[in-house]
């Protein structure tokens, strides 16, 4: 099977070998001499997710994923240069994060305050689901239009959290999980068959305030009365007539009419372009000047490398991050490092040789910003802890400062299967993990020393560097999730807005003006083709996954990957609670 195995690969290498010579000689003979239209419309995809980080350039010759930074430099760039007209964007459901739309949004109004204009297009607005998130971005644009016979889905906010404990019964699985405080209700998942008055309490307060969030955004976009977005709320979804009638839209009509208006408002000979394709030619606006570097912490935090499992999702591997970092550190181009975090948590080991990492660069002279994306929570906020100054937007779901740790015991279910097991054992807790069996009364005591000595640590390393007394740490602890807006008020961040605000703030620690130009560099650097052909040969990097992974699976995969990563997680675990917004 192996020599099959190598067998497959070297046919698969030579293969997209060939395909990038291909490739590369169609681009060199195409585009020679790359230049741009003196009029140029910006065209944004926003019906599909935006990747925090670019995953390298192997990738890009199947589907070019965009990525959230992508869109940000092609209309920072674009508002600065004379050839860029406007926007246009097409959207549908909220594929995009609540916490990215609203970087966009800032982004649209800058873009916007420029002088130039932008266009916002959808089918519709969420469609068979919500279009919540999707419809707070456009309404951010000078006009949006709608097609015939499409809906606006602004149907507000909800929560969804799955149970799963009935099952595990039926299964015979016990869950055997200990949790600190009331709030952090990750475990709760599998030993439970609903909320507790702790989750359904946080979970109200977190759909209510980011419910005022989406109403005051589209209220002040649309100028339009708060009232009169929510009662729309309360109807929606709203048909194509009646959206237009109550001014949430301004147009109605079909995609190529949307464009046909853009550029006839850009100007004669006017073209659309995408933002990679902008920025190839007209070049990265941070691109010159001091370096600072951008560190992605994006998936669920891990030991070993950042990879995407077969499972989908993202891990951000301890190993991976903690070697930019002290890169970035040891480089002396580097001026400050803005660490971009987009997890729920992971394992606490690997969080805290992250956060260990950033100490040891700031004790080195680089300054460290952290910028919170859709989710910074748990083990997530435990790296944040490291920064000079932590960023979030107000949506940006973060907080869940508590410990959770435990087994599955499937002794019940090898029972019904007819499987017996005996052992020997040599010392008391030598068991301990074994999924055959609950724990027993000696290794509880052990989980429960573990988990208080990492919840009694990770309220220590709030107080300090939240410059908090141990009450106050622990009254804004107790594994309770809070938006970026709340955490803003209860000092677990410093300052609301994306990543240009934390960039802002890393050229300041750098001793450079607000606005001085800079070089913004990932580290570690996207691998190249070849580096990727050769993770291919040896059965490693993106593609093998990619590869293994059925994609009929995956809306399915979404929906299970909270469960199936539980499954999974080994030692304490510092997680948010698993949950689905906006279904």
């Amino acid at each position: 099977m192996a020599i099959v195995r190598f067998f497959v690969r070297l046919f698969a290498l030579i293969g997209l070998l060939l395909v990038a010579g291909a490739v590369t000689v169609a681009v060199l003979v195409v585009r020679h001499e790359p230049t741009l239209p003196d009029a140029v419309v910006l065209d944004l995809d926003l019906t599909k997710p935006l990747a925090e980080s670019d995953s390298g350039k192997i990738g890009s010759l199947f589907e070019h994923q965009t990525t959230l930074r992508e869109v940000l430099d092609a209309l920072d760039g674009g508002r600065r240069d004379p050839r860029v007209k406007g926007v246009l964007a097409r959207f549908g459901d909220d594929s995009i994060g609540f916490a990215q739309t609203q970087e966009l949004r800032t982004a649209i109004e800058r873009f916007r305050a420029s002088g130039r204009f932008a266009v916002a297009f959808a089918e519709e607005y969420g469609g068979a689901g919500a279009g919540n998130r999707s419809y707070l971005l456009a309404s951010a644009f000078d006009e949006v239009w709608l097609q015939p016979m499409g809906t606006l889905g602004i149907t507000g906010l909800s929560a969804e959290l799955p149970f799963a404990r009935g099952a595990l019964d039926q299964l015979g699985v016990q869950p055997n999980f200990a949790q600190r405080e009331q709030y952090k209700s990750f475990a709760e998942t599998f030993t439970k068959s609903g909320m507790t008055p702790a989750n359904r309490e946080m979970m109200e307060a977190l759909v209510t305030d980011l419910g005022n969030q989406l109403v005051d955004g589209i209220a002040k976009s649309r100028r339009l009365a708060p009232a009169m977005v929510r009662a729309a709320i309360d109807k929606a979804p709203l048909l194509s007539k009646e959206a237009l009638d109550q001014k949430f839209v301004d147009r109605l009509g079909y995609a190529d009419e949307a464009r046909d208006e853009a550029l006839k408002r850009a100007g004669a000979g006017a073209e659309a372009m995408e933002p990679a394709d902008y920025l190839s030619v007209a070049g990265n606006p941070n691109g010159k000047g001091p370096t600072i570097a951008l560190i992605h912490a994006v998936g669920t935090i891990t030991g070993g490398e950042s990879g995407k499992p077969a499972l989908g999702g993202t891990s951000a591997g301890s190993e991976t991050i903690v070697d930019a970092i002290e890169e970035a550190a040891d480089d002396p181009d580097v001026r400050a490092i803005l660490l971009r975090i987009d997890s729920g948590g992971g394992a606490v080991s690997a969080s805290e040789a992250i956060r260990r990492a950033l100490v040891r660069a700031r004790q080195s002279g680089k300054p460290v910003v952290a910028s919170m994306g859709d989710t910074a929570a748990s083990g997530g906020y435990w790296i944040a802890l490291a920064a000079d100054r932590i960023v979030a937007s107000p949506a940006t779901i973060t907080g869940s400062i508590g410990v959770v740790a435990g087994k599955f015991a499937i002794g019940g279910l090898s029972d019904k299967l007819g499987i017996q097991w005996d052992r020997v054992q040599g010392g008391r807790n030598a068991g301990m993990w074994s999924p055959l069996r609950p724990f027993d009364d000696s290794e509880t005591e052990r989980l429960n020393a573990i988990i208080d000595d990492t919840y009694a640590n990770f309220l220590q390393r709030v107080a300090e560097a939240r410059h908090m007394t141990p009450e106050q740490a622990r009254g804004v602890a107790k594994g309770r999730v809070w938006t970026g807006a709340q955490a803003r008020e209860l000092g677990l961040v410093d300052d609301l807005g994306g990543q240009e605000q934390a960039l802002t703030l890393a050229r300041t620690a750098a001793g450079l003006s607000p606005d001085a130009p800079v070089t913004l560099a990932p580290y570690p650097p996207p691998k190249s083709m070849t580096d990727q052909l050769l993770d291919l040969v040896a059965g490693k990097g993106e593609l093998v996954g990619a590869l293994a992974a059925v994609a009929e699976l995956r809306p399915l995969l979404a929906h299970l990957r909270p469960l199936l990563a539980a499954a999974q997680a080994d030692g304490v675990q510092a997680r948010m609670p698993a949950m689905t917004l906006e279904r």
